[in-house]
């Protein structure tokens, strides 16, 4: 769904299969956020091409965990640049790798054309921030895109959820660390990893408060 210029979301809505959400960015180098397993990407391929979306170039990974990065592998295949931050490189070829093949799956065998430091992000003629929000995983990364007032979340925060911590990497101090300081910026559309969008800047602020409440005393 077009969500403002040059902004696509495609949620996943299926509750009985794990899969996360993907965040399109268009304009002269089309991006694609986190592209979800490589055997359930055919929903994100009916998205883009219903929203008449140009083919990504640039595909941005939050985090190595399978279900938001293993349809890259043939992204890249097929031409994209993959964009990770460095601690996450490096946390996917350690404990993370350790992690996936414990519960049955694998990393997928990419390279990396872009380390994504935190800081500005130019994508053309859109300028995103990238803000690194371990916690959920050590190179965890958001992005903040000010002229939507748009938190592209990864598995920061959810609607009345967060990431869970409990896997190799994990910490819940960074992570409430790393939500307090995303729930200062000007947020009016918040795309979370999973689960519906919430948008409103009220409704947002709210959902801030009421994480804050509920989950972190216990994470």
């Amino acid at each position: 769904m077009e969500l403002a210029e040059h902004l696509n979301f495609f949620p996943w809505t299926q509750p009985t299969v794990n899969n996360c959400n993907s965040v399109f960015i268009g304009g002269t180098v089309p991006t694609l956020i986190d592209p979800g397993h490589s055997q359930l990407y055919g929903h994100v391929e009916v998205g883009l091409s219903g929203d008449h979306c140009d083919p990504p170039q640039l595909v941005v990974l939050t985090h190595c965990h399978p279900d938001h990065m293993e349809a890259a592998e043939q992204l890249q295949k097929n031409g994209a640049k993959l964009a990770m931050h460095p601690d996450e490189i490096a946390y996917m070829e350690g404990e993370g790798r350790k992690l996936a093949s414990a519960m049955g799956m694998r990393f997928p065998e990419l390279t990396f054309d872009i380390l994504l430091e935190e800081g500005v992000l130019e994508l053309g003629g859109e300028t995103l921030e990238v803000i690194h929000t371990p916690g959920h995983s050590p190179g965890h990364v958001c992005l903040y895109w000010p002229r939507h007032k748009a938190l592209i979340a990864g598995d920061l925060v959810f609607l009345q959820g967060v990431g869970r911590v409990d896997f190799p990497g994990g910490s819940g101090e960074l992570l409430k660390e790393s939500i307090k300081r995303v729930s200062q910026l000007d947020i009016e559309l918040l795309l979370p990893g999973h689960g519906p969008l919430i948008k409103g800047k009220e409704n947002v602020d709210k959902n801030f408060q009421l994480i804050e409440q509920m989950y972190f005393g216990m994470i």
